[in-house]
């Protein structure tokens, strides 16, 4: 359990306390994209974002953060969490504390990005496909000769295909890039998100 010194994730995600779901994953989107670590990864073109932070400060900060989306997304812990706050207020700084788990900002940042890291890491694994074409083939035309190679090679081809689309997560796939990758990734997942008005 962390028993940190009480944090306002209102003030981190720079949200009004009415703030609505849509609202807190928007900012989440917001701020994840400008305090990724991989955006701070050093010699990238990007880190000149804020060169006053360095990327284990950014580590630091991005988990704050996703910290603050674990528990304002959910309604139980939003709850639990504004009662404290709310008592805080009231009796002065050391009447209470917030406990809360870590969440993991990996795991929180790849569910909320996942679609829209899809299109741009884009790294299926194109082993399968040919794999299930070859052995489809076989099969079909020892079942039915020419026409049966064709169909068995298709069909042999569309299931490889679906499984090689299983076989990585995007997330997974998007760690094993290199460190400019990443960062321009990010950067061009925040410009995407800020030209079409969504954060």
């Amino acid at each position: 359990m962390n028993s940190d010194s009480f944090i306002d994730y209102y003030e981190i995600l720079q949200i009004p306390e009415t703030a609505t779901a849509e609202e807190i994953r928007d900012a989440y989107k917001k701020k994840a994209l400008e305090t990724h670590p991989d955006r701070f990864i050093p010699g990238t073109n990007d880190s000149a974002i804020n060169p006053s932070l360095s990327q284990e400060d950014a580590k630091a900060l991005f988990q704050k953060i996703a910290d603050a989306y674990y528990v304002l997304s959910d309604e139980t812990r939003r709850e639990q969490y504004d009662r404290a706050r709310a008592s805080r207020k009231r009796q002065g700084k050391s009447a209470s504390t917030w406990q809360v788990d870590r969440a993991d900002a990996n795991l929180i940042f790849s569910n909320v990005f996942e679609e829209l890291l899809r299109p741009e890491v884009d790294n299926p694994q194109w082993f399968y496909a040919p794999i299930g074409a070859v052995t489809g083939g076989a099969l079909g035309f020892i079942c039915g000769n020419v026409p049966g190679l064709v169909l068995g090679a298709y069909a042999g081809n569309k299931l490889g295909a679906v499984r090689d689309a299983k076989g990585v997560s995007v997330y997974d796939a998007y760690s094993k890039l290199s460190g400019n990758h990443k960062a321009a990734i990010l950067a061009a997942l925040a410009t995407k998100l800020v030209t079409s008005g969504r954060i």
